[in-house]
C-alpha cells in the first residue's frame, strides 16, 4: 500500500494538504506545526476514531484532542495505492460522532470499491489490526518501545508455529485460569460453595435430629407443667373460698362497728335538742368572724382617733405659746419691715448730715479768720446743729419702735420676725388639717360603733333560734365543738356507707366445682400459693413458646428427606466439578509449559531478525538482542561478556534497540506483499548525527520494499539526503 495524498480537518489542520511519493518521504517542520497530527490522522483514516474512550486526569481522548480547532466537522480523505489499484478513501463525521461515515471510491471516478469496510478496512489495507500496527509499522512520537499484547502475540505465535493467528498464550492461560477461579479462588468458587453446602446440609440434618429430641424434652415437661398449673389453680380456688368467708365475716363487724360510732355521735349532737343546721353553723360562723373583725375596726379606729387627738391637742398647746397668738400678727410684721426702712433711710441722711456739720466747722475755722463773715458763720453752726439734733431724735425714735416690735417674739430683724410668722401660719394651717381629721376619725369610731352593734344583736337572735344559749363572745367555743361534732358524723356516715357498700358487694363464697364440702382453711397461704402458681404459669408460657419456636424452626429446617436428596446432589456436582478443576490446573501446567517452549523458538528468530537491524545501526556495536515475552529487551557488545538490561543504557540506544524491534516485527510478521507504509514520528530525535545516519541508510533501504514516511523536527535528515533524487524532501 502507498499513501499518495492526504487531506485533513483534523486538530490543528484546517483543510491542509500533504502529498506523498513512494520510497522514502522526509517530512521536516518545526516543533508545533502537525506532525504528529498527520501521523495519528493516517491512522484515524485507515482504522477510525475510538468513540469509546472517555477523557481522563491527564489524557484526553483522541475525539478530544484532534478536535478541530477552527470549529469545523473532523473529516478527511486518503488518496492511496493497493495492489496496484488507485482508491480514495473518506472519513465524514456524522453529528457528535467523528469521523463515522466512511466511503471508499476508486480515485477520479467515484465509483465504490467494494473491498473495504468501515471496521477493517486499515486491516485490510495494512494486513495488521490496528493493535499490532500501533507496535510495529507505527512509530509516534510517544515512544518506540514495544508492549505485549494479545493480537501481536498471536502474529508472534503464528510465526513460530502453525500460522494459526487465533491462538493466543496470554489469552488462553486468562480464559483457563478464569475457569479455574469459577471453580476454586482462595476460598470463592463452585467447589468451596459446594463443600459449604453439603456441610450446610449435614448440619442442618444433624440440627434437626438434635431439635426433635429438645422437642420431646420439651414437650414433656410442658405436660408436667400443666399437671402442676391445674393442681395449684384448684387449691388456690380452695384458699379464696375460705377468704371470701373470712371477708365477709369482717366487713359484717366493720359495719356494726362504724354504726355503734356514728350513734354515738349523734346522740352527743342532740342532748340539748335538736341539731342544728350546717347553714345554721355557717350563718353563725360568718357573724362571728364578722363581729370579730368589726370589734378589731372599732378598737383600729378608737386609736386611730385617739393618736390624732394627741396630736391636735399638741398644737392648741404650741399655738397657745406663740408669740403671735392674739397678736395682729400680720400687721406687726408690715410695721417692722416699714420702720426697719425708714431706719436705713435716716442712716444715710444721718451721714449726710454729719458731712455738713464737717464742712460748716471748717467754714467757721475759716470765718473765723475772716470777721466780716463770723455772723454768717455761727448762723449757719446752729442750723446745722439743730437738723442734727433733729435726725438723731428720729432715728432712736424708729431704733426704739421696731425694738419694741421684735423684742416681743425674741427677732433680730424684720426679716427675722416674717420667718417666724409664715411658721406661724405654717402650724395655723396644720391645726386647722389635724382638727378636720379628727372629726373625720370620731365618725368613724361611731360608725364602727353602730355596725359592731347591729351584728351582735343578730348574732345573738341566731344563737337563739339554734338552741345555742352561749353569749356572742363565748359562742366561738361552743360552735367549733358543733362543728367538730358534725364533721365527726359526716364522716362516720360515709364510712358507715362504704362499710355496708362492701358488706353487700361481698357475696357468699360458692361451692367449688364437684366439692361439696364445707368451706375449711387451706394449709398455705393465698399468696404463697398464688406466687408459686405465678410462677408455674410463667414458666408453662415460656416452655410453651419455646416448643412453638421449636416447631417452627424444626420445619424451617426443611424435610429431612428432601434434604438427604440434595446433599447427594451436591456430592456428586462437588465431584464432578473437582474433576474439572484436577483437568483445567493440568491445561494451564501443559499450556505454560508449550509457552515456554514457543518462547524458546521464536526469541531468538526476533532477537537475530532485530540483532542484525541493531549491527546497521550501531555500525556493528551491539550485535546480540534478547528478549523476553514481554518483549523487555537486553543487548551485548563486541566486547561484552553478558547481556545488559536495555533499563541500564541510554535513551539513545534503547531506542534504537526498540526501533531494530519494531523494524524485525515488521519484517517477520507485516505482509511483504502490498506491504503498509512505515510511519515514524520524530524517532531518530534521540540519535546521534552518525548513529541517525545510519538509520537514515537503513530506512532508506526499507523504502524499496515499503513506502516509508519520516516525520522530524531537524534538519539533518533533509540536509543529508539533499543530493539524492531518490528522496521525497517536504518542508511543512
Amino acid at each position: 500500500m502507498i499513501i499518495k495524498r492526504l487531506c485533513a480537518s483534523f486538530g490543528r489542520l484546517t483543510n491542509e494538504t500533504l502529498t506523498l511519493k513512494d520510497g522514502l518521504n522526509i517530512i521536516q517542520a518545526p516543533n508545533e506545526t502537525g506532525k504528529s497530527t498527520w501521523c495519528a490522522f493516517i491512522k484515524a483514516m485507515l482504522y477510525g476514531i475510538r468513540t469509546s474512550e472517555r477523557d481522563k486526569a491527564g489524557y484526553l481522548s483522541a475525539k478530544t484532542r484532534y478536535r478541530p480547532w477552527g470549529g469545523a466537522p473532523m473529516e478527511g480523505s486518503m488518496d492511496i495505492e493497493t495492489d496496484g489499484v488507485a482508491v480514495t478513501i473518506q472519513r465524514i463525521s456524522d453529528g457528535r460522532v467523528p469521523m463515522k461515515d466512511f466511503s471508499a471510491v476508486l480515485t477520479g471516478t467515484g465509483e465504490p470499491f467494494s473491498a473495504l469496510y468501515p471496521d477493517t478496512a486499515g486491516e485490510t489495507l495494512t494486513g495488521a489490526s490496528e493493535e499490532v500496527f500501533e507496535r510495529s509499522a507505527f512509530i509516534s512520537q510517544a515512544g518506540v518501545k514495544v508492549s505485549q499484547t494479545p493480537e501481536l502475540e498471536k502474529r508472534i505465535t503464528s510465526l513460530v508455529s502453525t500460522g494459526d493467528e487465533t491462538v493466543s498464550y496470554t489469552e488462553t492461560d486468562a480464559r483457563l485460569r478464569t475457569w479455574l477461579r469459577k471453580r476454586r479462588f482462595n476460598k470463592n468458587g463452585a467447589i468451596p460453595a459446594l463443600e459449604e453446602k453439603r456441610v450446610l446440609i449435614a448440619k442442618r440434618l444433624s440440627d434437626i435430629e438434635t431439635a426433635l429430641d429438645e422437642a420431646a424434652s420439651m414437650r414433656q415437661e410442658k405436660e408436667r407443667l400443666e399437671r402442676r398449673r391445674d393442681e395449684l389453680s384448684g387449691e388456690l380456688r380452695q384458699s379464696r373460698r375460705y377468704e371470701s368467708f373470712r371477708n365477709k365475716e369482717r366487713a359484717r363487724l366493720e359495719y356494726e362497728r362504724v354504726k355503734a360510732g356514728r350513734d354515738a355521735i349523734y346522740k352527743e349532737l342532740t342532748k340539748n335538742g335538736r341539731a342544728p343546721t350546717a347553714d345554721e353553723l355557717a350563718a353563725i360562723r360568718g357573724d362571728l368572724k364578722a363581729l370579730e373583725s368589726l370589734g378589731a375596726l372599732r378598737q383600729s379606729e378608737q386609736k386611730h382617733m385617739s393618736d390624732i387627738k394627741a396630736v391636735y391637742d399638741k398644737l392648741l398647746a404650741q399655738k397657745a405659746a406663740s408669740a403671735f397668738s392674739g397678736r395682729e400678727a400680720s400687721r406687726d410684721v408690715d410695721e417692722a419691715r416699714a420702720v426697719e426702712r425708714d431706719i436705713r433711710k435716716y442712716t444715710f441722711r444721718h451721714a449726710v448730715s454729719l458731712i455738713l456739720l464737717l464742712l460748716t466747722a471748717a467754714f467757721i475755722a475759716l470765718a473765723a479768720l475772716l470777721p466780716d463773715y463770723r455772723l454768717y458763720a455761727a448762723a449757719l453752726a446752729l442750723v446745722c446743729v439743730l437738723l442734727l439734733l433733729r435726725r438723731i431724735l428720729r432715728h432712736r425714735s424708729l431704733l426704739s419702735r421696731l425694738d419694741g416690735l421684735l423684742s416681743g417674739c425674741g427677732a433680730d430683724s424684720a426679716e427675722a420676725l416674717k420667718r417666724q410668722y409664715e411658721a406661724y401660719r405654717v402650724l395655723l394651717d396644720e391645726l386647722e388639717e389635724t382638727e378636720s381629721t379628727y372629726r373625720s376619725a370620731e365618725k368613724s369610731v361611731f360608725s364602727a360603733a353602730e355596725n359592731y352593734r347591729a351584728v351582735r344583736n343578730g348574732l345573738t337572735a341566731k344563737l337563739e333560734a339554734a338552741g345555742l344559749f352561749d353569749e356572742p363572745e363565748s359562742a366561738g367555743r361552743e360552735l367549733a365543738r358543733i362543728e367538730k361534732l358534725m364533721q365527726k358524723l359526716s364522716l362516720s356516715e360515709a364510712e358507715m356507707k362504704a362499710s355496708e357498700g362492701v358488706l353487700k358487694t361481698l357475696k357468699e363464697p360458692e361451692p367449688d366445682a364437684g366439692d361439696d364440702s364445707d368451706v375449711c382453711q387451706s394449709v398455705r397461704d393465698e399468696k404463697e400459693i398464688g406466687t408459686e402458681l405465678a410462677g408455674v404459669t410463667s414458666r408453662l408460657e415460656d416452655m410453651t413458646n419455646r416448643y412453638n419456636m421449636a416447631l417452627g424452626e424444626i420445619r424451617a429446617m426443611g424435610d429431612p428427606v428432601i434434604l438427604g436428596s440434595e446433599k447427594k446432589s451436591a456430592e456428586e456436582e462437588l465431584g464432578k466439578q473437582t474433576a474439572q478443576y484436577d483437568a483445567l490446573s493440568l491445561a494451564v501446567d501443559t499450556l505454560k509449559a508449550a509457552s515456554r517452549e514457543l518462547q524458546s523458538r521464536f526469541s531468538p528468530l526476533l532477537g537475530e531478525t532485530a540483532g542484525r537491524v541493531m549491527q546497521r545501526l550501531t555500525d556493528g556495536r551491539y550485535e546480540n538482542l534478547v528478549f523476553d515475552k514481554t518483549l523487555l529487551a537486553s543487548a551485548q557488545t563486541k566486547d561484552d561478556t553478558v547481556n545488559r538490561s536495555v533499563l541500564s543504557l541510554s535513551a539513545g540506544t534503547a531506542d534504537q534497540i526498540y526501533l531494530a524491534l519494531r523494524l524485525a516485527v515488521c519484517e517477520l510478521i507485516l505482509p511483504e506483499v502490498n506491504a503498509c507504509p512505515l510511519i515514524l514520528d520524530d524517532t531518530l530525535s534521540n540519535f546521534d548525527d552518525k548513529r541517525a545516519y545510519l538509520a537514515l541508510g537503513y530506512l532508506k533501504e526499507c523504502a524499496r520494499t515499503r513506502q516509508v514516511l519520516l516525520f522530524t523536527c531537524h534538519l539533518r535528515e533533509a540536509e543529508y539526503f539533499s543530493k539524492s533524487g531518490d528522496v521525497n524532501i517536504i518542508s511543512l
